[in-house]
């Protein structure tokens, strides 16, 4: 061993050598060298060979080669560093973990490398063909959002990627499919480009749209409508009604001026506040020792010395009568007394006996009226209208009382993750709105149709949908008909672009492996490798 490298010293023991030009043999020997390539390391230590090398001289007279190295072995090719078995340990290692990560795996294990040499090693790696899939689902992930995206092509019978391409248009997939000759069932999502694609590229296979962006577009005709309404409702354990407003949630708002005497428990005193009573005692403390020393005719450094303070310190406090006194802070006029609100007060005191309490709308409002103060002097003058404060534990249990729950929430939620309070509201809800209902009614059938995999109830819902009048679910069942032969199959065949989507996923996750080194060559081979 040499320090921390173990070192085999070899040398090829054969008495002749072929001219790899003229593959004539010789015996004669020219001169020798050394090469020191890495093999595998053995216990964590770097294995280097020390092999010499003979350089034999031709024998033919016409060969244009005078002199050459001996052939070391298949294992050992010419110019390497390393043995063909350590560079595929490199190679493992760089499909494993990528370039970063892999490099710091070996180096620990005893072969020194350099990212950058993985990578140039990954480029290398040529990978088996891959035979065409039958059954093949494809879809379209981002390499760089909103500006690179790619295809990936998935063996749905193995569940095993068969090829990642740049682009994601109908000519990329329609090439591909020209190409690998053979395929008989597509499937994908609901991508017109796609669509096109597989048409294009294999009029004979059959095309099944996925059945869960099927419920997707559904889902989203629904949230259409209700994007442009911010319907919203309170529901409360409490035996009081539950009302709902068009927009936002009706609630009570306290009286002017009205504040509660008596709060259900008293606060107990900051650590703050309790930090600032000690040190205001401990300078009390400070300045009656010092008067007392003084009365018994201490000196000014005997004093110093006996408190740990200075003789400036003791000057100063023998020089005050009294204890040091907190400073008092001059009240200035920072609520409604303050002169920039005066003219206002009185249309404040309106607008919150009205119910509004929302101090962005009253500060818009007194802005119009003339108002020159900032948004915080009015937020400052009108808390006190608020009434104290509830404690934390009130203001706990309050919000357990209270959910606020989004229209939006409840029409989306599959029936049965809902509870009968959320069941109840919703349905009083719908009876409010009779298009919401219509289109509520409309997704629960749409998703019975998909669970179910009826052909007769996906026609009948294409006409309700139609003659429902409502553009989102219009659009969506016109978009179903143009495609019906792929939303038919769906229904019909297993088949589905799940295992896609788990692919898409575990590329997302290798590419910020890469550390920004993933280009498409490189996570091109690790995707297909793993």
């Amino acid at each position: 061993m040499d320090g921390q490298t173990v070192v085999l010293r070899s040398q090829l023991t054969g008495h002749s050598a072929s001219c790899p030009s003229c593959r004539t043999s010789t015996t004669i020997v020219h001169d020798r060298y050394r090469r020191h390539p890495f093999d595998l390391p053995w216990r964590g230590h770097p294995v280097r060979l020390e092999l010499t090398v003979r350089r034999f001289r031709c024998a033919n007279p016409h060969c244009n080669r005078t002199t050459f190295a001996e052939d070391c072995g298949s294992n050992l090719p010419r110019y390497a560093r390393r043995t063909l078995e350590a560079n595929a340990h490199l190679v493992h290692a760089t499909l494993t973990a990528g370039g970063e990560a892999g490099a710091r795996l070996v180096v620990k294990q005893g072969l020194p490398v350099s990212p950058d040499t993985l990578l140039r090693l990954l480029r290398r790696h040529r990978l088996p063909p891959v035979p065409t899939p039958r059954v093949l689902g494809v879809d379209d992930l981002s390499l760089r959002r909103r500006q690179v995206y790619a295809t990936i092509f998935v063996d749905l019978e193995t569940h095993r990627a068969v090829d990642l391409v740049e682009g994601r248009d109908a000519e990329v997939l329609a090439n591909w499919l020209k190409a690998h000759y053979g395929v008989e069932v597509i499937a994908r999502d609901r991508a017109e480009a796609y669509a096109e694609g597989a048409k294009a590229g294999a009029p004979q296979a059959t095309q099944v749209a996925d059945r869960f962006h099927l419920l997707q577009n559904a889902s989203l005709a629904l949230d259409e409508m209700l994007r442009g309404r911010s319907l919203r409702v309170e529901s409360s354990t409490e035996p009081e009604a539950v009302e709902v407003a068009a927009e936002g949630v009706v609630q009570s708002q306290a009286l002017v001026g009205e504040r509660t005497v008596a709060q259900s428990s008293a606060r107990p005193i900051s650590q703050t506040k309790r930090r600032i009573v000690e040190r205001r005692e401990a300078r009390i403390a400070r300045w009656g020792k010092v008067r007392a020393m003084t009365e018994a005719k201490a000196s000014n450094q005997s004093i110093a010395r006996e408190l740990g303070i200075s003789t400036r310190t003791v000057q100063r406090l023998r020089a005050r009568p009294e204890p040091i006194r907190e400073q008092v802070k001059h009240d200035r006029p920072c609520g409604l007394s303050s002169p920039m609100l005066q003219p206002y007060v009185s249309h404040l005191q309106d607008r919150w006996e009205a119910g509004c309490t929302n101090v962005a709308q009253l500060f818009r409002e007194i802005v119009a009226m003339g108002y020159p103060g900032s948004r915080s002097l009015l937020s400052t003058a009108v808390q006190p209208w608020r009434g104290p404060r509830l404690p934390t534990e009130e203001r706990r249990r309050v919000r357990r009382m209270t959910r606020r729950l989004s229209l939006r929430w409840l029409c989306l939620r599959p029936p049965g993750q809902l509870n009968p309070e959320q069941r109840e509201l919703l349905d009083r809800l719908l009876a409010k709105y009779p298009d919401l209902s219509l289109g509520y009614s409309l997704l629960q059938r749409f998703r019975e149709v998909i669970a179910t995999r009826s052909i007769a109830g996906l026609g009948c819902w294409l006409e309700d949908a139609k003659s429902s009048k409502l553009p989102t679910f219009v659009g969506l069942a016109n978009s179903i008909e143009d495609d019906r032969g792929a939303v038919d199959a769906a229904l019909q065949l297993p088949w589905s672009n799940g295992p896609v989507e788990g692919h898409i996923n575990r590329v997302k996750l290798i590419k910020r492996q890469g550390y920004g080194r993933a280009k498409l060559d490189l996570l091109r081979v690790r995707v297909l490798a793993a």
